[in-house]
C-alpha cells in the first residue's frame, strides 16, 4: 500500500462519482485513489470526489481533469480502476479530510462521550453532570417556566380536547372518580392546571399504550372504561403497540370484544395501530372500528440531542417531512381506511398531511423496545440485559430512568420520552398547527 493510503472510508466523509454514478472508493490517498465498479464502463467522460466539510457542514465536489487510470483489475464480482491524480485542490482534500478523521477516531477511541460530543459538535458535556432529585421536582420545574397569560385559548374553538389514560395507576383512578374529579387532579399531578389550554374541557380519552404491551388493560377493565367513557359523554380511542406473535389471539379477542360492544350500542371507536398486522386483525370490521396511524407507525427523527448535529439549523426544515408526506404512502393508508393520523410535538416545526389529526403534547417518544430497560435494570441491574416480559410487576410505578436537566428527558418503562413545551408556550405555533390540519390535541403526560 502506498504511503498516505487509506481502505474503505466510510462513504459519508468521501464518494466517487464516476460518469455521474456513485462508484465505491476501496482505497484513497493525496496522488491515488481506487474505486469499485460493478462492471466496466466503455469510455471515462467524468471523474468527481467529493468531499464532506466538517467546519461547514456541506459537501465539497471536485472534478478531477488530471488523472490516468494506471490499473484495472477484473475480480468475480466486481472490477476495480486506480487512478493516478496530479491535482493539487483533490490533494489538499484529501489531507484534510484524514485529519478529520484521524480526530474523529482518536476522540471516539479515548475519550468518554461527553468529550467525544463536546469537541465534535459543542455539545455542552459539562451539563450531564447536573440531575433532578427526583421526578416531581423535575415535572414542577418544567412546567413552572411556562408564560400562562400570553397564551390565546380562543384559538381552541375548533379543536377537540383528549387526554392520555395509559397505565393501569390512571384506569383505576377514572373508574373510581367522576370526570370532573378525575380530570381536576390529572391537571394537579402534572402542575399544569393553570394554563389556559386547561378552561376547554375535554371530550375524549385515549385508552391504552402505544409502547407497552404489558400496560395495556384487562379485557373487563377495558369495556368498563368503555362504558363509563359513553355514560359521560366521552368519545373514546383504543391504543395498541406493536403485536408480537404470541399476543395475536389475545389482540384478535380484545378487538371482537370491543367491535361486539360497537356493534350493540351502535357506537363507533377509534383504534390505534402501531403494527400492520393489525390491519388484518379488524377486517371486515371498519363499520364500528376507524383507524388511526398511531406514532411508532409514523416514523420521524426525534431527540432533544438534534439541536447539536451538524447542519442541524441549516437543514431544520427538511425534517419536518416524512413518509406521511409522500403520495404514494398517504395513497396507501387511504385504501386501507387509515385516515387520521398521530403526530408528536417534537421541537422543530412538523409538516403535517392533508387532512384532520392528532397532535400529541407535550411528551414524544425518542425510543422504544419490546424488551424493557426499567425491568432488565430492577431484575439484572444491567439495562442491558433485556428480554420480553410476561406477567410484569410494574416497576415503573415506582421507578424512572432520570437524565440531565437540559435535555429534559426522562425514561419510563420500556421507553424513553422528551418534553417539548413549545405549543405550551406559544400560542401561535399551535394555531399555525390547526390551521394545517390539527383538529384534536392530545395531553400526554409522563
Amino acid at each position: 500500500m502506498e504511503r498516505e493510503e487509506v481502505e474503505l472510508l466510510p462513504s459519508g466523509l468521501i464518494t466517487c462519482l464516476l460518469n455521474s454514478k456513485e462508484v465505491r472508493i476501496m482505497k484513497i490517498s493525496p496522488e491515488r485513489l481506487t474505486i469499485r465498479l460493478a462492471q466496466e464502463v466503455k469510455e471515462i467522460n467524468e471523474l468527481k470526489v467529493i468531499f464532506y466539510v466538517f467546519d461547514e457542514n456541506r459537501y465539497k465536489e471536485i472534478t478531477i481533469e488530471k488523472y490516468n487510470l494506471i490499473n484495472k483489475g477484473k475480480h468475480e464480482f466486481y472490477v476495480t480502476y486506480v487512478f493516478s491524480i496530479k491535482d493539487e485542490i483533490y490533494l489538499q482534500n484529501v489531507r484534510n479530510a484524514f485529519n478529520n478523521y484521524t480526530r474523529y477516531i482518536r476522540l471516539k477511541a479515548y475519550s468518554d462521550d461527553n468529550d467525544f460530543s463536546n469537541e465534535m459538535v459543542g455539545y455542552p458535556s459539562e451539563k450531564d453532570y447536573d440531575f433532578y432529585e427526583d421526578y416531581i421536582s423535575q415535572k414542577r420545574e418544567w412546567m413552572a417556566n411556562l408564560n400562562y397569560d400570553s397564551f390565546n385559548y380562543r384559538i381552541l374553538n375548533s379543536v377537540e380536547l383528549a387526554i392520555n389514560v395509559d397505565n393501569y395507576e390512571l384506569y383505576n383512578k377514572y373508574l373510581n372518580e367522576d370526570i370532573e374529579t378525575f380530570m381536576s387532579n390529572y391537571l394537579k399531578d402534572n402542575f399544569i392546571e393553570k394554563h389556559k389550554l386547561m378552561y376547554k374541557n375535554i371530550s375524549r380519552i385515549y385508552v391504552g399504550n402505544e409502547f407497552c404491551h404489558n400496560l395495556f388493560p384487562s379485557k373487563r377493565m377495558l369495556i368498563d372504561i368503555i362504558k363509563k367513557a359513553n355514560n359521560e359523554g366521552l368519545e373514546v380511542t383504543i391504543c395498541f403497540t406493536y403485536v408480537r406473535e404470541c399476543y395475536i389471539d389475545k389482540i384478535k379477542s380484545i378487538i371482537n370484544e370491543i367491535y361486539n360492544w360497537c356493534n350493540e350500542n351502535n357506537k363507533k371507536i377509534e383504534i390505534v395501530i402501531n403494527d400492520w398486522g393489525m390491519l388484518k386483525v379488524v377486517e371486515n370490521k371498519q363499520d364500528y372500528l376507524t383507524l388511526c396511524l398511531g406514532v411508532l407507525l409514523n416514523k420521524r427523527k426525534k431527540d432533544p440531542r438534534y439541536i447539536y448535529k451538524n447542519g442541524y439549523n441549516e437543514n431544520k426544515a427538511l425534517i419536518g417531512d416524512n413518509s406521511l408526506n409522500s403520495k404514494i404512502f398517504s395513497e396507501f393508508l387511504k385504501d386501507n381506511n387509515i385516515n387520521r393520523f398521530e403526530y408528536e410535538s417534537c421541537g422543530y416545526k412538523l409538516n403535517i398531511a392533508k387532512g384532520n389529526h392528532t397532535l400529541h403534547m407535550p411528551f414524544y417518544v425518542t425510543n422504544t423496545s419490546q424488551y424493557c430497560t426499567l425491568y432488565a435494570k430492577c431484575t439484572r441491574m444491567n439495562r442491558g440485559r433485556q428480554k420480553l416480559v410476561m406477567g410484569c410487576p410494574m416497576y415503573c410505578k415506582d421507578y424512572i430512568f432520570s437524565y440531565p436537566k437540559h435535555l429534559k428527558m426522562v425514561g419510563k418503562y420500556n421507553s424513553l420520552f422528551s418534553f417539548d413545551d413549545t405549543l405550551l408556550h406559544d400560542s401561535k405555533k399551535l394555531e399555525q398547527y390547526i390551521n394545517e390540519g390539527i383538529d384534536r390535541i392530545l395531553l400526554n403526560f409522563i
